[in-house]
C-alpha cells in the first residue's frame, strides 16, 4: 500500500532539445518572433505591403487554397490595410482581394489616428507605417457549420496573424496582434458592412 501512490505518478520524458539536429529557417524565426510596440518612421513599400497581405490570405494554390488553412476552405476573413504617410501606397485604407491579389481604396486619406482612437488610444496604430486589420464575414462560413463556424473563422484568423508575425521577423518589421478594441468604433473607421466583425488589428513598422 505505501508504494501505490509512487506508481500512479505520471511519467515525465526529458525531450531534445529543439536545435539539438540544426534549427531549420522556420526555427529560427519561430524562436525570435515577439511582440513589438515601437517602430522606426522608415516607410513600408508597396512590394512589403503586397507580402504581408498574401501570408495573411493570399491564394498559395493553382486550385485557390491559401496560406492559411480554412474550415471546408471557405475563407471568412477580410484583410485590410491601413496606411499612413510615407509609404509606397498612397494613404488610406485598403480592402485586400485575394482572388487578383489586389488592393481597392475604400477610404482616402490618412486614418492611423482615428484607429488608433477606436483601439482605446494605443498609441503604436497611430505611429505604425501600416495596420492590418483581420475581420471576419461569420456567414460565410456559419452556413455550413452554424455556431461551430465561429470558432473556426476566430482560428483562421490565428492562423493569419502568426503569418504576419514570421514573415515580419524575416523583414525585420515588427507587429502586435491587438485585440482591445471598441468593435463599433472600428466598424465605422474601417467602414465595414453589418455582417463584418474586426478581430484583430496588426501595426507594422521597422524596428
Amino acid at each position: 500500500m505505501g508504494d501505490q501512490g509512487l506508481t500512479d505518478m505520471p511519467m515525465k520524458i526529458k525531450l531534445p532539445e529543439p536545435g539539438a539536429a540544426g534549427k531549420s529557417h522556420i526555427e529560427k524565426l519561430l524562436a525570435k518572433r515577439r511582440s513589438l510596440r515601437r517602430y522606426t518612421e522608415k516607410g513600408l513599400s508597396e512590394v512589403v505591403i503586397s507580402r504581408f497581405l498574401w501570408a495573411a490570405q493570399g491564394i498559395s494554390s493553382g486550385e485557390g487554397l491559401r496560406t492559411c488553412p480554412s474550415a471546408g476552405a471557405l475563407y471568412p476573413l477580410e484583410i485590410h490595410a491601413v496606411v499612413g504617410e510615407g509609404n509606397g501606397l498612397d494613404p488610406g485604407i485598403y480592402r485586400y482581394v485575394a482572388e487578383e491579389h489586389a488592393l481597392t481604396q475604400k477610404v482616402p486619406g490618412d486614418m492611423r489616428k482615428k484607429l488608433a482612437e477606436a483601439a482605446l488610444s494605443q498609441s503604436m496604430i497611430s505611429k505604425a507605417a501600416v495596420s492590418l486589420v483581420i475581420s471576419a464575414v461569420y456567414p460565410r462560413i456559419t452556413g455550413k457549420y452554424g455556431k461551430r463556424g465561429i470558432r473556426y473563422a476566430d482560428m483562421e484568423a490565428g492562423h493569419a496573424a502568426q503569418n504576419i508575425y514570421l514573415l515580419g521577423v524575416e523583414l525585420g518589421i515588427g507587429t502586435c496582434s491587438i485585440g482591445a478594441f471598441d468593435d463599433e468604433e472600428v466598424k465605422k473607421v474601417l467602414k465595414l458592412p453589418a455582417n463584418e466583425e474586426p478581430l484583430y488589428i496588426m501595426p507594422l513598422g521597422y524596428v
